[in-house]
């Protein structure tokens, strides 16, 4: 059984700091600086009143003129839900978490310890508090289901366990928009997959399912077959996260600073935490970069060197042009260890095949180059007509492969 668990709200609960009283205002996230110019979580008054999220600030505010705009605070969003993750992990559960708000993990080898299911869900509600919803059923979907169900500061009852017998009966009046954000792929493709979906008249995953297999597949291709597995309960196991220690490096700044007084903080750190990493015997695989922001919220960027390192001038050169993406000065600079690795020598080839290294190395930089500019913008130059007397006939553009 996979038990779900839910914090409602939290990247707005997180930019409301003390004034969590105002959720019972119309209010809603202002959109991020660097992201979709869309209003993010919206209070329960506000979605009463027709605000949606994922709209247009524009549009938000025409549909409710007294609509607030919170700044968004994603630093302390992640903080509190890595605060949430280590009182689940102390009851002995295993978690999984992809997004901020929600975790998924394995009832079986804790049930033990707990004197059965209800039991787990107590201890996990005792840990958490009543701010939080949690449910159990066969597969993660069905589980994010009935956990959103749950009212709000239920802290027990039989309505939060979904017997084996009864899935395909609860899953199958559920709405194809349920599978939304738990296809693979780009959320756009997703949307319009599901989109195309519903023209052709599917409103349910219970209409899904009844399609056969192969029509499926000839029409939607592999993200179609995903979303008709998971409307069957067919998911794979749990993938828990690794434990780590959290290492952090905090430097508060007299003034709001930005450009090159910026810069030399960000020196300082980069100083601190590569001393910290050496004297740990560890190397850095994946950091992010955090800023409190002057006049309310966050900014945080996550960058990956080619190798795992703890070489300052490295985290330097790989982190100084992202500073260029703060929309205000900051007051609080920060530094946190994401991924870390033993401090090793690189390992040598017995037989040394050129082109499986350079394949490699092109491999690694083509996801170094992704995860810098996105997807789309890694492109090869192919050779289609080389004597054609048209220049672009002559050469097309098309995305870049490793294999």
């Amino acid at each position: 059984m996979f038990v779900c668990v839910l914090l409602p709200l939290l990247a707005l609960r997180a930019a409301l700091e003390k004034g969590q009283n105002r959720l019972l205002e119309p209010i809603a996230l202002a959109p991020q600086h660097d992201g979709p110019q869309t209003v993010g979580e919206v209070s329960p008054a506000a979605h009463r009143l027709g605000v949606r999220p994922g709209m247009g600030p524009g549009e938000a505010v025409d549909i409710c003129p007294e609509l607030v705009l919170i700044t968004p605070d994603p630093t302390r969003a992640s903080q509190i839900w890595e605060a949430v993750l280590g009182r689940i992990e102390s009851t002995g559960a295993e978690v999984e978490s992809v997004r901020d708000g929600e975790a998924f993990f394995d009832a079986t080898g804790v049930e033990l310890l707990h004197g059965g299911l209800e039991g787990v869900l107590d201890a996990v509600s005792e840990k958490l508090g009543p701010s939080f919803l949690l449910a159990a059923a066969p597969t993660r979907l069905a589980a994010l289901a009935l956990a959103g169900r749950q009212p709000a500061g239920k802290s027990s009852g039989h309505g939060r366990v979904l017997p084996p017998e009864e899935l395909a009966a609860f899953l199958d009046p559920l709405p194809l928009a349920t599978l939304l954000d738990r296809l693979p792929g780009p959320a756009g493709e997703v949307r319009r997959m599901l989109e195309s979906m519903r023209r052709l008249g599917l409103g349910t995953l219970g209409d899904l399912v009844a399609l056969p297999a192969d029509a499926v597949a000839d029409r939607f291709g592999p993200a179609g077959l995903a979303a008709r597995d998971l409307a069957l309960g067919l998911e794979g196991p749990i993938r828990p996260r690794t434990p780590f220690e959290q290492i952090t490096e905090w430097l508060e700044l007299p003034d709001a600073a930005s450009g090159i007084h910026l810069e030399g903080g960000l020196t300082i750190l980069c100083d601190r935490l590569a001393g910290r990493m050496r004297a740990a015997g560890l190397s850095l695989r994946s950091l992010s970069v955090e800023a409190r922001l002057l006049g309310g919220g966050s900014w945080s960027h996550r960058a990956s060197p080619r190798r795992p390192t703890t070489s300052s001038p490295v985290l330097r050169m790989l982190l100084f042009p992202a500073l260029e993406q703060l929309s205000r000065p900051a007051d609080r600079l920060g530094l946190r260890a994401l991924e870390t690795a033993p401090q090793a020598a690189d390992q040598l080839e017995v037989i040394h095949r050129p082109g499986e290294t350079r394949r490699r190395r092109l491999g690694e930089a083509a996801r170094q180059v992704r995860a810098a500019v996105g997807e789309s913008a890694l492109m090869r130059i192919l050779e289609t007509e080389p004597e054609s007397r048209l220049p672009e006939r002559r050469m097309l553009l098309t995305p870049y492969s490793t294999e």
